[in-house]
């Protein structure tokens, strides 16, 4: 079953400093590279951006699903390696999950706090 991670990659404008690279461009590439960096054995892990997850407040933003499981929104990352790593940690523990439901006590401390929303499994 294939697990879809999806990266704001606008999010974090300083309006102070218009052309700098935004935290979700920042936060996108350091995913995509600790991703490609550890892509080894593991069960494969989509990755695609998006323009907007419409959760500003909450910049460096993801949306992870997979069919036939809860999807999550998360948000308030840094975008620094450490948080990168959080969420892909996150993933693979929801990869290993048949319903999307991981058990907090296997939460990775950087990821607690960061849930924005819960979407519900599409019935088809």
């Amino acid at each position: 079953m294939s697990t879809h991670l999806t990266l704001c990659e606008t999010c974090g404008h300083d309006p102070a400093q218009p052309d700098a690279v935004r935290k979700g461009e920042q936060f996108a590439r350091e995913v995509e590279r600790l991703l490609q960096a550890q892509a080894v054995s593991a069960a494969p892990l989509t990755i695609s951006r998006t323009r907007c997850l419409m959760a500003c407040q909450r910049h460096c933003t993801a949306l992870l699903r997979a069919p036939g499981k809860i999807g999550y929104v998360l948000g308030d990352f840094a975008p620094h390696r450490e948080a990168a790593q959080a969420l892909l940690d996150y993933a693979r523990h929801y990869q290993h999950s048949a319903t999307g439901q991981v058990p907090f006590r296997d939460w990775p401390a950087g990821i607690k706090g960061k849930f924005i929303a819960r979407i519900p499994v599409l019935d088809d």
